[in-house]
């Protein structure tokens, strides 16, 4: 590889360049064990658009995400959370530890830094690979798939801090927060959002976002509204009565508001669903 101000460098190609392809771009990153080079390519006769696909009950579906289940599909498969990080902790405090003991920029030292940044980057590929199977694995049987539309960055934000009459600060829950925290970002749901949006690139497919807001509370069938706690992990509806897990709902009322949404209907969300069912209901009692 030619590259500017340096020259010709060697580098091991992991992959070949698919036929038609052409180079248009190289970019040199620096990971903890070693040089790669990710280069851009080009192929003109590759569409850049395809057909749009009109989902469907039978060729779509709606998930789930969760820190109990990775995913809940409304075709009902539990998907369990992997926890990468969480199986490596133990492993990667000893080592800060001992990289804490050490003098800094010292050979010892710089060792034990390498293999914690290599530890990190066994986490994140190892993520990273199992997003994408899963990925693959959820559209390997649908063209479309519903989830909601979350705010990442707000589920991990720092809770606001409380002052007291005397000016000292209270207890604000951020400490009890650290954990769940931890578990989230171990969960990763803003990559797993971008690897699905790059699988649908590649395979021609679709995903559609549901507005979030009601999804966990509301009942699939009849749109009634059972109020549950976080610890409470069953949902039983007086009204219709529906009796399954609180996620398996979630996952099956995604569904249904996204396909409402996609099929003329004027529903954007769980709310608006209501509000059109109780307005026919109001229309067929005399």
């Amino acid at each position: 590889m030619n590259l500017p101000k340096i020259g010709l460098v060697p580098f091991v190609f992991n992959r070949p360049i698919p036929e038609g392809f052409k180079v248009k771009a190289g970019t040199v990153i620096r990971a903890a064990d070693g040089l790669y080079i990710s280069l851009t390519i080009e192929d003109q006769t590759v569409p850049l658009r395809r057909a749009e696909i009109q989902p469907t009950e039978d060729n779509s579906i709606g998930i789930d995400l969760g820190l109990l289940h990775y995913i809940v599909t409304s075709d009902g498969e539990f998907i369990e959370v992997p926890r990468f990080f969480r199986k490596s902790e133990h492993r990667l405090s000893k080592l800060q530890v001992r990289l804490a003991k050490k003098q800094k920029h010292s050979k010892t030292w710089k060792v034990l830094k390498r293999k914690i940044a290599k530890l990190h980057q066994l986490i994140a590929r190892q993520r990273l690979d199992w997003q994408f199977k899963l990925a693959y694995h959820l559209f390997s049987d649908y063209q479309v798939i519903f989830l909601e539309d979350l705010q990442i960055a707000n589920l991990v934000r720092r809770c606001r801090a409380k002052l007291g009459d005397n000016g000292q600060f209270l207890p604000n829950g951020q400490s009890a927060k650290s954990g769940l925290n931890k578990s989230l970002q171990d969960a990763a749901f803003g990559q797993f959002v971008q690897v699905l949006e790059y699988v649908v690139w590649k395979l021609g497919k679709r995903i559609i976002k549901v507005d979030p807001k009601g999804t966990s509370q509301n009942c699939w069938e009849c749109l009634n509204k059972v109020s549950k706690s976080l610890s409470e992990r069953w949902h039983s509806c007086s009204r219709c009565g529906q009796e399954l897990d609180r996620d398996y709902n979630s996952a099956l009322l995604i569904q249904k508001i996204g396909l409402l949404s996609t099929q003329g209907e004027d529903i954007t969300s769980v709310k608006t669903a209501v509000r059109v069912s109780q307005a026919e209901e109001s229309r067929v009692v005399p």
